[in-house]
């Protein structure tokens, strides 16, 4: 315990000690700035995050998780965060020779035909070198950092350290559960670190993307990958944002961006599992024309609700229906005991008055991103992890695409993919009407099973309804106006969709079909209360 304690504090020294040579005062200082407990002007973001870079590994991770905590970090270093790419001091090829030995003893000459000793890359998790199989295959070979899972648990000690501190001396630093985010942080970091586990999310990605026309995910080779070494295809191509070899190669620019972008839609509207990373050092530009992505250490996941309830957020939007926005939140379990729930309301009426009536390719997705984070901050809402990760991957997929073609709106081409979402939606809508319908019937059978059940038995109880029969006409008569409510409120949505997505003419059917079910439910619903009083 005496010895891990000496460690922690060695440690915590070599960091202050650091951020003095960066111009910072304590250790404690630079922490209340990048969590915004206090405010100096002089100190701009991007030096905080430059000084996270110096650091080392993990505190690279650590800006990295904290680009996608808005309820945590203010908005202008988060938009900092983003920009923090992996990159760390190489290790000697000495030390990596001797761990691929380690692993693969005396298999190693039989599996390589040879290593360069030069990294192509060195991150804060793991080293990349060339390589070439004894079948001829080029590969890329990624070789974990040695002691890394030590070094993030020491690195996490001294963390909680400071946060003690801060607690101590800041109340609003027990409100932020600072303690949580660090053990997030260690969870997340520790993950990363295991290559089965990205040799996993490949294999996911591959399957996803086979047979793709435009987006290629590089074969993995997992009988001589484990949790330290992962053996991947060599991507032989362009930096997505070299637009001068691109466009030398006979390649457009525009369509390079349509294409990056309609894979992170698929990704998010089809797969459900998306690329969280999408820096410029992650994305190549191929031979053939195809985009190839490379890293999937940190991945993110859209369940079933969240796609269905992001939906549905977008026709909130579209519709101006605050009720449904807030759906959005409420079932996400964002809001918490410290919002204002009446002020809250309010910023969501001028989030979606903002966005009401404007085409696709009028949104700006960074914008409105940001329009969201600002609101979750401010309102002292909690931010999913996966709606996090979610934010965080938007706005770096802007960043690149105004990189490379700064007029393109990757809005543009999200239409295609609500389209689809839309009929899955409808889909979704009618099967649970079907399920409604069918609980309803099977409640008027099971009714009028226990009618007959008590005539046969010539039972003498009396209840309530003087005649049951004209129970169960009543039962059965406000089981159709419910389905005819159902389907009109889809209709009408339907059609708001269609004349969104710019067609008029299925918007015009849709509306005319939904008005005729509408009318007709009104009427029957006078009649059916008038029969009834």
């Amino acid at each position: 315990m005496l010895k891990k304690k000496v460690k922690v504090i060695k440690r915590f020294l070599e960091i202050s000690s650091n951020l003095s040579k960066f111009g910072f005062y304590n250790v404690y200082e630079y922490f209340k700035l990048l969590f915004g407990l206090e405010i100096d002007e002089s100190v701009k973001p991007r030096k905080i995050r430059e000084t996270l870079e110096k650091l080392g590994p993990s505190f690279i991770k650590l800006g990295q998780v904290l680009s996608t905590r808005p309820d945590i970090v203010p908005q202008p270093i988060i938009q900092e965060l983003i920009k923090l790419q992996d990159r760390a001091k190489p290790i000697d090829y000495e030390i990596i020779r001797k761990i691929l030995e380690e692993n693969y003893s005396s298999r190693l000459t039989d599996i390589f035909a040879y290593i360069d000793p030069k990294p192509i890359a060195s991150a804060s998790i793991s080293q990349v070198h060339i390589g070439y199989l004894q079948t001829g295959e080029k590969v890329a070979i990624k070789v974990k950092r040695p002691d890394i899972e030590k070094q993030i648990a020491l690195d996490v000690e001294v963390l909680n350290m400071i946060v003690s501190f801060l607690e101590r001396h800041f109340d609003i630093v027990k409100e932020l559960n600072l303690r949580g985010f660090i053990f997030e942080f260690k969870h997340t970091t520790l993950k990363e670190a295991n290559f089965e586990v990205e040799a996993n999310n490949i294999e996911i990605f591959r399957e996803n993307f086979k047979n793709h026309e435009f987006f290629y995910i590089p074969k993995c080779f997992c009988e001589i990958s484990n949790r330290e070494i992962l053996i991947t295809e060599f991507l032989d191509g362009w930096k997505i944002t070299d637009k001068e070899a691109i466009q030398k190669a006979g390649f457009s620019l525009k369509e390079i961006v349509e294409h990056l972008t309609d894979a992170y839609f698929k990704m998010v509207f089809d797969d459900g599992i998306f690329h969280a990373d999408p820096h410029p050092g992650n994305l190549f530009v191929l031979s053939d024309g195809k985009i190839g992505c490379v890293d999937f250490g940190m991945v993110g996941r859209v369940s079933k609700d969240l796609k269905r309830l992001l939906y549905e957020h977008i026709i909130a939007v579209t519709t101006l229906d605050i009720n449904l926005a807030m759906r959005f939140y409420e079932n996400l379990g964002m809001i918490t005991p410290k919002t204002d729930i009446n002020s809250f309301l309010a910023d969501i009426e001028i989030f979606l008055e903002k966005y009401h009536n404007k085409t696709l390719e009028k949104i700006n997705m960074k914008e409105m991103v940001l329009d969201l984070l600002e609101i979750i901050k401010e309102h002292k809402l909690k931010l999913p992890t996966q709606l996090a990760y979610l934010g965080k991957t938007a706005i770096n997929l802007e960043g690149v695409v105004r990189e490379i073609y700064p007029d393109f709106n990757p809005t543009q081409r999200l239409q295609n993919f609500i389209k689809k979402s839309f009929f899955d939606y409808i889909k979704e809508k009618s099967i649970e009407i079907k399920e409604i319908s069918g609980i309803a019937y099977e409640s008027i059978f099971r009714l009028e099973n226990l009618y007959r059940a008590l005539i046969r038995e010539r039972l003498t109880l009396r209840i309530i309804f003087k005649d049951f029969q004209d129970y169960l006409l009543f039962q059965r008569k406000l089981i159709y106006r419910l389905i005819g409510v159902v389907l009109f409120s889809s209709l009408i949505i339907a059609s708001g969709l269609f004349y969104t997505a710019g067609k008029e003419k299925l918007g015009d059917v849709f509306f005319v079909i939904a008005s005729f079910i509408g009318v007709y439910t009104v009427v029957k619903l006078i009649f059916f209360r008038k029969s009834f009083l």
